[in-house]
C-alpha cells in the first residue's frame, strides 16, 4: 500500500504519533503476502457486500481513502481502484439485501464512504427504503484527515440525506481515533457539524505500540471524545496482518491498561476491550483484570477457541 497523506495532516507529523500511523517505516514490510485474518473474502456475497454475521452486513463502497493507515486492516486492499461500485453491484448489493430480511443492521466502509459521497448516497438512498432495514451505520477517518471536507460542497447533498434518514431510522458514525492529537480544533469543529445531523458518534481506538500503549494517552482521549459528544464504542487489538506486526502490543499490556481504564472513566466514556478474532467469528470482550481468568484463552460466537498472544 502506498503511502498517502493530506495536506492537513503533513502539517501534525511532528507529532509521532502522527507521523506512526500514515508514514512508511523500515518495520512495515510488503512482499505481497498481505493477509485477511477477518476473513472478509471468504463472506464477501456479492462485490462490496460482506455478509459474515447473521444480522449484519458490511458494505465496502470503495478501496479509497483521504489518507492510507499504516496499520489497516485491509491494507491489501486499499488505495486500489477495483475496489469502487459500480451501479450494477449496487443493484446486486441491494437485491441482496432485499431477500435476507434478517439483516436489519448495514454498515458502510470500505475506504471510507465520506470520501467517495456520491457513491455512497447512492447506496444510502437505496438502503432506506428497505424496510427490513433498522439500523445504518458509516465507519469514517475523514474528520480526522481532512476536517475542512466536512463542509466542503461536494459532502453537502450526503450529510444532507443522512440527517433526513436519521429522522426515520438510527444513524451511527463510526469515528476512528487513535490519539488525542488528532482532536485538533478543526476535528471538533468537523465533529460538532456531524452531530448537527442528529446521527448518534460513536469512536473506535486501535490499541498501536509507540502510539498509544498507554493509560494516560488513552484516558485523554476518552474525556475529549466524552466531552465532544462521542460515546467511546470499541478498543481494538491490532489485527494480526502480514507486515505490520510491529504495532501490536502484548495482550497483557493491553488488559491492564483497559483495567485501568475502566477503573477511572465514567461508563459511558469507556470503550469494550475486544480481540477481532483471526481466522474466527466475533469481536471478544476480553475479561479483564478484576476478573481472575486466564485472558490468554477465548472463545468465539461458535464456540471455538483460541489462543491469542
Amino acid at each position: 500500500m502506498r503511502e498517502k497523506i493530506t495536506p492537513y495532516l503533513k502539517k501534525l507529523t511532528h507529532i509521532p504519533a502522527i507521523s506512526r500511523q500514515y508514514q512508511l517505516s523500515d518495520n512495515e514490510t510488503e512482499d505481497n503476502s498481505y493477509n485477511d485474518p477477518l476473513q472478509e473474502d471468504e463472506h464477501e456475497v456479492v462485490k462490496g457486500l460482506v455478509h459474515k454475521y447473521a444480522n449484519r452486513a458490511l458494505i465496502k463502497v470503495s478501496y479509497q481513502c483521504a489518507a492510507h493507515c499504516r496499520f489497516c486492516t485491509r491494507i491489501r486492499q486499499i488505495g486500489k481502484p477495483e475496489g469502487t461500485l459500480t451501479i450494477k453491484d449496487i443493484d446486486n448489493i441491494i437485491t441482496y439485501l432485499t431477500v435476507n430480511k434478517q439483516i436489519d443492521d448495514v454498515i458502510l466502509s470500505g475506504g471510507d464512504p465520506l470520501y467517495c459521497p456520491s457513491i455512497t448516497l447512492q447506496i444510502l438512498d437505496r438502503l432506506q427504503h428497505i424496510d427490513s432495514i433498522k439500523v445504518l451505520r458509516i465507519g469514517s477517518r475523514l474528520p480526522l484527515q481532512l476536517p475542512s471536507a466536512i463542509k466542503a460542497p461536494a459532502l453537502a447533498p450526503l450529510l444532507t440525506h443522512i440527517k433526513e434518514i436519521s429522522a426515520s431510522k438510527p444513524f451511527y458514525i463510526l469515528l476512528h481515533i487513535n490519539h488525542p492529537s488528532e482532536l485538533t480544533p478543526e476535528a471538533i469543529e468537523a465533529i460538532r457539524h456531524l452531530r448537527s445531523l442528529g446521527v448518534t458518534l460513536l469512536s473506535q481506538t486501535v490499541f498501536l505500540k509507540g502510539v498509544n500503549d498507554d493509560e494516560n494517552t488513552l484516558t485523554q482521549l476518552y474525556k475529549e471524545l466524552y466531552y465532544a459528544g462521542v460515546i467511546p464504542y470499541y478498543l481494538y487489538h491490532c489485527d494480526n496482518v502480514h507486515g505490520i506486526q510491529h504495532f501490536a502490543v502484548a495482550i497483557a499490556r493491553e488488559r491492564a491498561i483497559a483495567t485501568e481504564l475502566t477503573a477511572k472513566l465514567s461508563g459511558i466514556a469507556c470503550p469494550t476491550y475486544v480481540i477481532d478474532i483471526e481466522n474466527g467469528y466475533g469481536k471478544i470482550p476480553v475479561a479483564l483484570n478484576f476478573t481472575n481468568t486466564d485472558a490468554n484463552m477465548l472463545s468465539d460466537f461458535n464456540g471455538n477457541s483460541h489462543i491469542i498472544k
